[in-house]
């Protein structure tokens, strides 16, 4: 290959087709876990109810497990814990509380629903319940813990 431009196309095109067998791969990989996981209900279910109900949930708690080992080896972190402070870019606060003894402002008291950052990338906010100092919110009392008994957007 003696044009320059020829050889710039053919070493693209060997650079894309080396990235999509990376990508491939890390699809097929990501699929076969979850069909590890997919055996694991299987296996569960085959069982039915006839173990005791502390078993079958302990049994889902290793399901469970297994699913969160597996996304984390891929790169996927939780986002969003209890005692820490809510931040606008991994943090939907849907509800007010006023804070306990000893938390702080817009400190996360609980976790409605997990979020999730992959690489760097937040994909879900956590939906959080966060403190707020004393018992007025934007000027309104804190009634049944929440403003007004409305969310929060």
């Amino acid at each position: 290959m003696s044009d320059p431009t020829a050889r710039l196309a053919y070493e693209h095109a060997r650079a894309l087709a080396a990235r999509d067998a990376a990508h491939q791969a890390l699809i097929e990989r990501l699929l076969l876990r979850f069909a590890d996981v997919l055996d694991s209900f299987d296996r569960l279910l085959a069982d039915g109810a006839a173990s005791d109900v502390e078993t079958y949930r302990r049994s889902l708690v290793l399901i469970a497990g297994q699913l969160e080992a597996a996304l984390a080896e891929e790169g996927m972190e939780e986002v969003g814990r209890v005692g820490e402070r809510a931040e606008p870019a991994t943090h939907h606060v849907t509800e007010v509380r006023p804070a306990p003894p000893g938390a702080g402002d817009d400190e996360v008291l609980e976790i409605l629903q997990r979020g999730y950052r992959y690489r760097g990338h937040v994909l879900r906010t956590a939906r959080v319940v966060v403190a707020v100092d004393g018992d007025t919110v934007d000027g309104d009392t804190v009634k049944h813990g929440t403003r007004q008994g409305t969310e929060r957007e």
